[in-house]
C-alpha cells in the first residue's frame, strides 16, 4: 500500500486556489506535471509531497506553515477521523519508528511534535478537523465550557468523577481535566470514540493519571456505563429527536420521573443522567428553550420540581453552544439525597459566559440560602415552588424573571435624539454626486487579481484556517490585536488578540494602512460581502489578518486601494468567483478588476470612499433610529417618560 498522501484532481485545485480546469490544463501543458500513483483513469490521484513541490516550483502556491502541511496530509490520507485518531494514539505512545501506510503522516505529526509539543500539535489538529466538512459540528466555546465546570463545582468538593453521556467533541468533559480524576464519555459516531479520547488525554491540563474512557453508541438504547454513578453529569444531548426509542424503552427502570413522550427525547436525556448521579450529584445539562414550557412535557417537569430534582435554569445567549442560532438553556440538577427537600428553583439569565460571575455568586447564594437571595431584575429570582407547580410548569427564565427598568432611560433617551439629529443634518452632504456616464462611452478592460498579483501591482496574503484558540480564549502573555470576520461585519476596529508566540507573518499577516481586507466566505447573503470588504486605516495598522480573512496589499503606484475595494464590494463579483454549495469561499484571485490609469482610478476611489462614507453613516442612522425608538417606548409604558403637553 502507499505510504504517501494521495490528492484528487480537485484536492490539488484548492490548494493552488484555482479551478479543477486549470489543473486539467496543467497536466497537458506541463511534461513535469506529477504523473498519477493511484486512482482510476476517470480519477487520478497523486503523490501530495509530489504535487506541493511541483506547485511551489511554480511559484503557484507559497511556503504552508508546518501545521497547515500536516492537516493536508491528514485530508488527504482519507478517514479523516480515523486518521486522526492513528495520529492520536501514536503521539500518546510517543512510539518512535512508525510503521504501516501511514507512517509518513505519524513521522510529520512526530516531527513536528518535537519541536512545538504535541498537545499543541494535536489541538492545532483537531480544530481544524471540527472546522472543515468531516467534522461532526461545532464545538462548544471555552468560555461556556469554564462556566458549565464552574457551576457544577459550587459549593461542592472537586468532583472525582464526570460523564458526558452524549459528547461529540468531548469539549465539556475538557472543563474537569484539571480536578476529576475518572472522565467516562459516549459518542455514537464509532469513529469519533478514539479520536475524542486521544483529544482529553492530550489536553495539556491532563494528568497522567486521568482514567479517560469514551465508548461507542446510543446511550440511551445502548448504555455503555450501566449502573455506575458519577458525582458530575454534563452534556449537550440531541434535540428533537423523534426516534430516541420511545417504543423499545417504555419499561425502562431510568424514567423515574414519568416516560417521556415520544416527542420529549430531552427528557429522556434529563434522567438518563439522573440515574447515574450519585446521591447528592450534580447535572448540568444545555437543552433547548422549547422543554421548559412544551405541554407535552408538563408532567415530568411538575415531577422534577415536587421531587427537589430540578434546582436551577439558567437563559443563555444565541452562540454560547452548539446549535449556535439558539438560545440554550442551562438546567441545573441534582439528585435528590433525602436530606432535605428543597423549597426554591433559580431563575437567571447570562448576557456572556465569559462574563458571568454575578450569576455563579447567586448560585452560590442560593445553595446557601435560597429563600434568602435578593433578586435581580433580569438578572436572577428564587421563585418558591409553589408558583411554579401551575397548569403550565413553564420553567421560561424570562418568564419567571422580572423585568428590568432602565431609571436612565430619559437621559439616554435626550442623548440618543440628539446623535441622531446630528447624524440626520450631515447624511445630505455625504452623497455622493455621480453624473451619468456619457452615451456610447467605451467599455473597459478588465484583469483577474491573479494576473495583476504576477505584475506585482498587488500581494494577496491569506491568515491561517484558524488562530491556536479560536478567538474563544484570550491568550496568557504579551498579545497582539487580530482583525476577524466578525469585526469586519460589524464594521469596528480589530476586537480580538492573538499571542505573540502565535502572531507569525506566514500564518497571520500584519496589517498595513492601505490594505484591502475581504472574507473567504461570501455568507449567507450577497450584500453581508459589500458590507465586509475593508481599507485598512490607522485602527488596524500592525493588527493581524484573522481567520478566514484575505489581504490584499495593491502597489499603490499602479493601483489605487479604494478603487481596488469599491470593484471588490460589487457582490456580484464574489458570487462569479464562489465554489461550494453549502458553504460558499470566495477565490478573489478570479475577480476581474478594470485596467484603468491612475488618474482615473483615483477618481474612481475617491468616490467610492465618499460612497462608503455615506451608507456607513445612514446604517448608523438606522441604527440609532431603532434604539431611540425602544427607549421612546420603554419610558412611555413604564412611566419614567411623559407625552409632550
Amino acid at each position: 500500500m502507499p505510504t504517501s498522501p494521495q490528492v484528487t484532481a480537485a484536492e490539488i485545485a484548492r490548494i493552488a486556489g484555482v479551478g479543477r480546469a486549470a489543473v486539467s490544463n496543467w497536466r497537458r501543458r506541463f511534461d513535469d506535471f506529477p504523473r498519477p500513483v493511484g486512482g482510476s483513469d476517470a480519477s487520478p490521484t497523486f503523490a501530495l509531497s509530489q504535487v506541493e513541490s511541483w506547485l511551489r516550483a511554480q511559484g503557484k502556491i507559497a511556503e504552508v506553515a508546518p501545521e497547515e502541511h500536516l492537516w493536508r496530509m491528514v485530508a488527504a490520507s482519507g478517514d479523516i477521523p480515523e486518521r486522526l485518531a492513528d495520529l492520536g494514539d501514536h503521539l500518546l505512545a510517543g512510539s518512535p519508528a512508525p510503521a504501516g501506510p501511514h507512517a509518513a503522516l505519524l513521522r510529520a505529526a512526530s516531527d513536528l511534535a518535537d519541536t512545538r509539543g504535541a498537545p499543541a500539535v494535536f489541538a492545532d489538529l483537531y480544530a481544524r478537523f471540527a472546522e472543515s466538512a468531516a467534522g461532526p459540528g461545532g464545538v462548544t466555546p471555552a468560555a461556556t465550557v469554564a462556566l458549565i465546570a464552574e457551576l457544577a463545582g459550587v459549593g461542592r468538593e472537586s468532583a472525582t468523577s464526570v460523564l458526558n453521556p452524549a459528547t461529540t467533541h468531548g469539549d465539556l468533559l475538557l472543563g474537569f481535566v484539571r480536578s476529576a480524576r475518572t472522565l467516562r464519555g459516549q459518542t455514537e459516531a464509532p469513529a469519533l470514540a478514539r479520536l475524542v479520547r486521544a483529544r482529553i488525554a492530550l489536553h495539556p491540563d491532563a494528568g497522567a493519571d486521568v482514567d479517560i474512557a469514551i465508548a461507542e453508541g446510543d446511550a440511551l438504547r445502548a448504555d455503555a456505563w450501566p449502573g455506575e454513578p458519577y458525582d458530575t453529569v454534563v452534556g449537550n444531548p440531541p434535540f428533537n429527536d423523534r426516534n430516541w426509542g420511545h417504543d423499545e424503552l417504555a419499561y425502562d427502570p431510568r424514567w423515574e420521573y414519568g416516560l417521556p413522550p415520544r416527542t420529549e427525547s430531552e427528557l429522556a436525556w434529563v434522567q438518563h443522567a439522573l440515574a447515574h448521579t450519585a446521591a447528592g450529584g450534580r447535572v448540568v445539562l444545555l437543552m433547548p428553550p422549547a422543554v421548559a414550557a412544551r405541554g407535552s412535557g408538563r408532567r415530568i417537569r411538575a415531577e422534577l420540581l415536587r421531587r427537589g430534582a430540578l434546582r436551577a435554569v439558567i437563559a443563555l445567549p444565541a452562540g454560547a453552544a452548539p446549535p449556535f442560532g439558539v438560545a440554550l438553556h442551562l438546567w441545573i440538577l441534582e439528585r435528590p439525597s433525602g436530606t432535605l427537600m428543597p423549597s426554591h428553583v433559580l431563575f437567571a439569565a447570562i448576557e456572556d459566559p465569559a462574563r458571568a460571575d454575578e450569576t455563579v455568586a447567586a448560585w452560590r447564594e442560593f445553595g446557601t440560602d435560597p429563600g434568602g437571595l435578593a433578586e435581580v431584575p433580569g438578572r436572577h429570582r428564587a421563585v418558591p415552588l409553589i408558583e411554579l407547580l401551575d397548569d403550565n410548569v413553564d420553567l421560561t427564565p424570562a418568564h419567571n424573571l422580572p423585568e428590568r427598568a432602565d431609571l436612565n432611560v430619559a437621559e439616554r433617551v435626550h442623548d440618543t435624539r440628539e446623535r441622531l439629529l446630528a447624524l440626520l443634518t450631515r447624511l445630505p452632504g455625504l452623497v455622493p454626486a455621480v453624473p451619468a456616464a456619457e452615451p456610447g462611452a467605451p467599455t473597459w478592460r478588465s484583469v483577474a487579481l491573479a494576473d495583476l498579483a504576477r505584475t506585482g501591482a498587488v500581494t494577496l496574503y491569506r491568515s491561517a484556517s484558524r488562530s491556536g484558540r479560536g478567538g474563544q480564549e484570550t491568550p496568557t502573555g504579551p498579545t497582539v490585536p487580530m482583525l476577524t470576520t466578525t469585526d469586519l461585519a460589524a464594521a469596528v476596529p480589530p476586537s480580538a488578540r492573538l499571542s505573540v508566540a502565535e502572531a507569525d507573518e506566514a500564518q497571520h499577516p500584519r496589517i498595513r494602512a492601505g490594505d484591502v481586507i475581504v472574507p473567504t466566505l461570501l455568507g449567507s447573503g450577497e450584500s453581508g460581502w459589500a458590507g465586509a470588504v475593508r481599507v485598512a486605516g490607522p485602527a488596524e495598522q500592525d493588527a493581524v489578518l484573522g481567520p478566514n480573512l484575505h489581504l490584499l496589499r495593491p502597489d499603490p503606484a499602479t493601483l489605487d486601494p479604494w478603487f481596488l475595494a469599491g470593484f471588490l464590494t460589487d457582490p456580484a463579483h464574489a458570487k462569479r468567483a464562489g465554489y461550494g454549495s453549502s458553504i460558499v469561499r470566495v477565490d478573489v484571485r478570479r475577480i476581474e478588476i478594470p485596467l484603468l490609469p491612475p488618474a482615473r482610478q483615483r477618481a474612481y476611489g475617491e468616490t467610492f470612499r465618499a460612497l462608503r462614507a455615506f451608507v456607513t453613516d445612514l446604517r448608523g442612522a438606522a441604527a440609532l433610529g431603532e434604539d431611540l425608538g425602544r427607549g421612546l417606548l420603554e419610558g412611555l409604558t413604564a412611566g419614567l417618560l411623559r407625552p409632550p403637553e
